[in-house]
């Protein structure tokens, strides 16, 4: 018989947790271009070196920390020290005693080191170079270092990070490192100081600096993620870079910035369908807004065949609704050029602020189909002109060389630029090069820090499916009076009972109707059924006896009678016992689902023994189709279900295991004794 009905229960599990072990030290120099996470057969040693800020003001003391970020212990021949390098100057501090000891830096453990900024540095004759003085402004780079081996010692690099002493106009950490679980949701807790005449006007996360995903030709500054505090979980074990982007305004002189008013123009006809299909344009125009500053303002045209200012928003510094309106843009319609223009103008003209800087940025893939365009275009041209608007063109893929020449004029003449992109990605670059142009008194920056993040692997968890409901019904006959008990039992403990005192009349009017029991082919179960007929009233016939019933009725109407008589006379009968009452409901084909979750992106592969000798033996990939490639944390969780399936030659009790393992050695065991008839 098969296990077709489902009730879920758990069996023993264990849980297996598999990492290796005794790794030494890690020797690690500049950061290598592979993949976050690294190369799985490496030591899991791994230590990583960060100052608590990005910049220093002159003279301010700078706290270094090296942490292992792996998972095995870092063990070097000598106290870890630092030096701190200068491209142009050298090595400012230097380190020239080693306390050598026997070093073991554990897992998730840290030192730490305070520099004044001081020269502590000597030249080749042992001469000190510029003792008692505080170095120059510059970019740095701290290195630890350790000494490895007994007899003969080498200086090894153990790890870089690079700051500045200067004027900062801000000051930045991304905060500690972090060590979770896969699959695991944690929070980014940055500390940020602004030191300078500066306004911080986004914070994003670059959650893999190896890839560069805007393709704006820097791998650092994609904006994987928004906000000071944001939240994330990698779905893959490893220790995953993470680098986050602090981007702001900041004065360069006592002047005020002049502040813009920007009538952002952007096509929405139904070529954006083929030329910007993931709506990258409205993505940049979004990120040019959140980099606008107080008494910046904006406003969004919408142009196809005809143009509108969406939603009638004019221009204003209520930079969300701009973004807002952003997003209403579609991709549908002709195009008209020159309505979209003048448009633009108009809302300058008459809403704009006479003391800002008056811009168009101008969206478009050039393919005009409105024959009025050549008579209007030079018009709006003159406008500009007499308005002091100055327009720059962005192209989205424009290939035609009369259209990129058009292009090309309407920014040339009214004092704007021309950026044609190749792809509609590299939109954030343009718009970066174009709030750099009106940085008049002012300039943005960005500056950044990283963490690392280290990922442990959970195994998998398992429930397995494997109940069967069976109707019990129990029934005594026979000589009246005597009373009879019956007990069930699960793994030697009472789940039910019930007793039947024979009385005159029909039997089955008098039966115990037990009830739907859900037995759990993973445990085993016993009948015990007792006759204490010394007790019980005489009703003329000594050698009187009671036959008795267990009846199991399963789900698709097929039952099975156990029968046993008891007799007055014969005590061997007062006691009946059905062990491995389970043998009766189960047949030599089995049928067992088992419910799989990982919080990892993993592959799992499946071992069901049978204890029969025979093992079955599977891997499911995650993406349904080859092996993980490691790490591959941007996949989804394990949630799966499998069915064992087996027909076993004889009846008996059997021994049966299922392992679940996932592609990073964590794996979880379920034991139970299985019992067919």
């Amino acid at each position: 018989m098969s296990l077709e009905s489902s009730v879920k229960i758990l069996a023993i599990a264990i849980v297996l947790s598999l990492t290796a072990v005794g790794a030494l030290a890690v020797f690690v120099g500049p950061a290598p271009a592979s993949p976050p996470g690294g190369d799985p057969t490496l030591p899991l040693g791994q230590g990583r070196v960060r100052t608590d800020k990005n910049c220093y003001l002159p003279g301010q003391t700078v706290t270094i920390t090296l942490k292992n970020v792996g998972q095995a212990a870092l063990v070097y021949s000598s106290l870890p020290d630092f030096e701190v390098e200068n491209e142009t100057i050298g090595t400012v501090r230097m380190v020239r005693d080693w306390t050598r000891a026997g070093y073991h830096l554990d897992p998730g453990a840290s030192v730490s080191w305070t520099w004044d900024q001081k020269w502590r540095a000597w030249d080749g004759t042992g001469h000190e170079l510029n003792k008692g003085m505080f170095v120059p402004r510059g970019g740095y780079v701290v290195i630890a270092e350790a000494l490895v081996g007994v007899e003969i010692s080498d200086v090894v690099q153990i790890a870089r990070s690079a700051f500045a002493i200067g004027d900062c106009l801000a000051q930045v950490s991304a905060g500690d490192d972090i060590i979770v679980g896969e699959g695991r949701t944690f929070q980014f807790n940055p500390r940020i100081q602004i030191t300078g005449d500066a306004t911080i006007t986004s914070i994003t996360w670059d959650l893999d600096p190896a890839v560069d995903s805007n393709g704006d030709g820097n791998t650092t500054n994609d904006m994987d993620l928004i906000g000071t505090h944001p939240s994330f979980s990698f779905g893959d074990d490893g220790v995953y870079p993470v680098v986050m982007n602090v981007r702001g305004f900041g004065r360069l002189s006592g002047m005020d910035r002049v502040a813009q008013d920007v009538v952002f123009a952007i096509d929405s006809s139904d070529s954006m369908l083929w030329r910007d299909p993931l709506d990258y344009r409205k993505i940049a125009v979004k990120d040019y807004v959140a980099w606008m500053v107080p008494n910046d303002r904006g406003a969004v045209v919408d142009f196809d065949s005809a143009a509108r200012v969406v939603n009638g928003d004019h221009l204003s510094s209520d930079y969300a609704r701009i973004q807002a309106d952003v997003d209403t843009i579609d991709s549908s319609g002709g195009v008209f050029l020159s309505a979209g223009l003048l448009l633009s103008l108009y809302e300058l003209r008459d809403y704009g602020d006479a003391t800002h800087k008056w811009l168009v940025i101008f969206e478009t893939g050039a393919e005009t189909e409105n024959p009025r365009d050549p008579f209007y275009i030079p018009r709006a041209i003159d406008l500009a002109k007499d308005l002091g608007v100055a327009i720059y063109t962005v192209g989205l893929n424009v290939v035609e060389p009369e259209q990129r020449a058009l292009m090309l004029q309407i920014a040339d003449e009214t004092g704007g630029r021309f950026f044609n992109s190749a792809s509609a990605s590299n939109l954030r670059k343009i718009y970066d090069d174009i709030a750099g142009l009106n940085a008049t008194q002012g300039a943005f920056f960005t500056v950044s820090d990283s963490l690392s993040v280290t990922v442990d692997n959970t195994p998998p968890s398992l429930a397995v499916d494997s109940s069967v409901p069976v109707n019990m019904t129990f029934r005594v006959a026979g000589e009246k009076y005597h009373d009879v008990a019956f007990s069930l039992l699960k793994d030697g403990a009472e789940i039910a009972n019930a007793t039947i005192i024979r009385m005159p009349g029909d039997p089955d009017n008098q039966s115990a109707a037990i009830g739907t029991i859900d037995f759990d082919v993973a445990s085993t179960y016993e009948a015990r059924i007792v006759y204490t007929p010394d007790d019980d009233p005489v009703n003329g016939q000594e050698s009187g006896a009671n036959p008795a019933e267990l009846i199991l009725v399963f789900s698709d109407g097929t039952n099975v009678t156990l029968g046993h008589t008891f007799n007055v006379n014969h005590p061997d009968t007062w006691v009946w016992d059905v062990p491995d009452l389970e043998a009766f409901f189960v047949g030599r084909a089995v049928s067992l689902p088992v419910s799989i979750s990982d919080p990892g992106t993993d592959d799992v592969t499946i071992a069901w023994d049978w204890g029969d000798g025979t093992i079955d033996l599977r891997t499911v990939f995650n993406d349904g189709v080859g092996p993980d490639p490691y790490p591959s944390p941007w996949g989804l969780p394990v949630s799966m279900t499998d069915v064992g399936v087996h027909t076993y030659a004889t009846a008996g009790s059997y021994s049966v295991s299922l392992t679940v393992t996932d592609d990073d050695a964590g794996s979880t065991v379920l034991l139970f004794t299985l019992s067919v008839g």
